[in-house]
């Protein structure tokens, strides 16, 4: 059985430590950071020891769910519960998300974390993963970033649910496009179900920050995302 050791963390960067000094709503989501990849790390320990059907969420913040006070409010849990309502099995999921992370962050830590698992034997069911946002926000990363997104998404398994990477501003636009398209196009090859995580029906689930999910967000998330998990497990 592999030791499950805690998931590395990330600083919280330049931007949003300077944003946290001048609000109070920003420092507030900020301060989940620890307390959410604390709960993911217990919960991770005690999903390696179980049995049943494997899920592997891969990505950042929105997979870690902060924005929510409580992580069980986010998407991860809701679509768990939704998993093992359907099939009527023990689903588990272990959660790699990494709270700030980029494409680097998953190559360096989450996709090994991911193929220690299948070899120790935890098969890998569904594989999921919301990433791109953190690349956006840094220019310094895109020279390389498209080229380590397509090693990402080589890695992932087949029928994986991949999330395209949205417009954040008008600077990232370009960028945006280029890694959906990239995701597009590797994700017909492997046959992946894509989805936009922020194609919500009203814009009313923005945490305080208005930059991560509230709980009502993550309930709009969660439905996007469920379609497309059916689809991938032919449920």
């Amino acid at each position: 059985m592999m030791d499950f050791a805690p998931m590395p963390r990330r600083e919280t960067g330049a931007l949003t430590q300077a944003a946290q000094r001048f609000s109070e709503s920003v420092a507030r989501v900020e301060a989940m950071r620890e307390p959410h990849a604390a709960f993911w790390d217990e919960w991770n320990r005690e999903a390696a020891l179980a049995d049943g059907p494997l899920w592997v969420a891969l990505g950042d913040s929105s997979t870690q769910g902060i924005g929510a006070p409580d992580p069980l409010q986010s998407w991860v849990p809701l679509l768990l519960d939704r998993l093992r309502t359907k099939t009527r099995n023990p689903w588990r999921v272990i959660n790699l998300s990494i709270t700030g992370g980029q494409f680097g962050d998953i190559i360096d830590h989450e996709l090994p974390r991911l193929e220690a698992l299948d070899v120790d034997g935890h098969r890998t069911a569904l594989c999921t993963m919301i990433a791109g946002a953190n690349n956006l926000m840094a220019p310094a990363t895109w020279a390389g970033a498209n080229s380590e997104l397509v090693t990402i998404l080589e890695a992932l398994p087949r029928r994986s649910v991949v999330a395209r990477v949205g417009v954040s501003s008008p600077m990232n636009s370009m960028m945006a496009r280029r890694f959906t398209n990239t995701i597009e196009r590797v994700g017909a090859e492997r046959e992946f179900e894509l989805f936009w995580p922020w194609a919500w029906p009203s814009r009313d689930g923005m945490a305080e920050d208005k930059f991560h999910p509230s709980p009502r967000g993550y309930g709009y998330m969660v439905d996007i995302i469920w379609d497309r998990v059916q689809a991938a497990l032919n449920l």
